[in-house]
């Protein structure tokens, strides 16, 4: 392969799984673009900053020039755009969210596909299943570029499926994060080259990180403030943990839309003094906690819409670290957390069970430095970056098994 138009929603971000495919394709002199669908992001971790000139925004749905410029298309390709437009507008029928995002898309289809044309680029990978796949297909289409697609958690995969078996029987093929939705995009679409494949973790980076537990309980989340991530429980069960006579701190890194009603439940639940808001940290930054902390909580919840999160890259730097976690029972996580070994799991949406799994731990911190050790020592090759990226190397080289030559 030698080059690639990857088209995702914005990019560079604070997370780092997609970041780290960019980084490490560009490393190996392929020629990649990325494409965002809305603004190129302005938060990133410090060293992400230099994939910041890989990325164009393709613009707004609003502006004339990405319509003339479909217009264009439609005037050169009539043959191709239209019928393929009329299939995922006639499967977009049922669901309102499914065909705005899929007719305010369409000038971006029209501006990626004409800088794929104008590079000759080989193949373009849509990053999310949702829209960015659907764009990327149909400028697959237009260009005669190689197509394939990923799949991630609840809010691409489960929040609509809308055209999603068209583009998986399309695609040379479908990565997913988490074992329990590649199972499920292999059962809706039997024969699609579905492939597991976790995004990995700088194992070395975290794994070098050197615990020094603080003196004091010191809880730890990590993530958007977002209502998949269950923060609210954590806060609850802080609550009853009080009430038992415990009072650890909890540290909250990350920031999002539920920054003010979390901040309004720890002052109602009487627990604000021991919470710390930090922001959003560079991965530097957040050594120091992964260093410090007692556990990590990640009470990850599944929606009624479908949305869920998939495995947080958090989970496993914090048990790279060395840093167990309590969890719950949702997503992705029990396919990272082992049960008495690297962490507890419990049901989502029970802060109550979630104070139970944390309160004997706090009692007991050398049950902590145990599962510790263990975490540490046994979050080895499956969560590995750089063998994670080898598979996905073959795949878009067409050497992996299953992949379409």
């Amino acid at each position: 392969m030698k080059s690639v138009l990857y088209v995702t929603t914005t990019f560079p971000t604070l997370s780092a799984f997609i970041e780290n495919e960019v980084k490490r394709i560009d490393a190996r002199g392929v020629k990649i673009r990325v494409l965002t669908l809305r603004k190129v992001c302005d938060e990133y971790q410090p060293e992400h900053a230099h994939l910041r000139t890989l990325t164009t925004s393709v613009g707004s749905a609003f502006h004339p020039a990405g319509w003339l410029l479909l217009f264009g298309w439609l005037v050169r390709k009539p043959h191709v755009l239209v019928p393929e437009v009329a299939r995922v507008l006639w499967a977009s029928r049922g669901s309102l969210y499914s065909l705005l995002g899929h007719i305010g898309y369409l000038p971006a289809v029209a501006r990626v596909a004409s800088l794929a044309e104008s590079e000759r680029v080989e193949r373009i990978h849509g990053v999310w299943a949702h829209f960015p796949a659907t764009v990327a297909y149909l400028a697959s289409r237009l260009t005669g570029a190689r197509f394939s697609m990923a799949g991630h958690a609840g809010g691409d995969l489960y929040r609509t499926q809308v055209f999603l078996p068209e583009k998986v029987r399309a695609a040379d093929f479908i990565t997913c994060c988490v074992r329990g939705n590649a199972e499920m995009v292999r059962n809706l679409v039997p024969g699609g080259r579905v492939h597991w494949l976790y995004h990995g973790t700088d194992l070395s980076r975290f794994g070098a990180i050197v615990r020094a537990r603080a003196a004091e309980p010191m809880l730890l989340v990590v993530g958007r403030l977002a209502e998949t991530k269950g923060y609210d429980d954590a806060i609850r069960a802080l609550a009853l943990l009080a009430a038992r006579g415990l009072h650890p701190r909890l540290v909250v890194v990350g920031d999002g839309p539920l920054r003010g009603s979390l901040g309004d439940l720890a002052r109602a639940s009487g627990v604000a003094e021991q919470v710390s808001w930090c922001g959003w940290l560079t991965h530097d930054q957040l050594a120091v906690h992964y260093a410090t902390a007692w556990l990590l909580v990640a009470p990850s919840v599944v929606l009624s819409s479908g949305r869920m999160d998939g495995i947080p890259n958090v989970v496993i730097e914090a048990m790279a670290a060395g840093l167990p976690v309590v969890g719950t029972r949702a997503a992705g996580l029990e396919e990272a957390v082992v049960p008495g070994r690297t962490g507890v799991l419990c049901n989502q949406r029970d802060p109550e069970g979630l104070a139970d799994a944390i309160e004997p731990l706090l009692r007991d911190p050398t049950e902590i430095d145990r599962m510790g050790a263990i975490a540490r020592a046994g979050t080895g090759e499956a969560f590995d970056v750089e063998r994670n990226f080898e598979r996905l190397w073959a795949l878009f080289e067409g050497t992996a098994e299953g992949c379409r030559p």
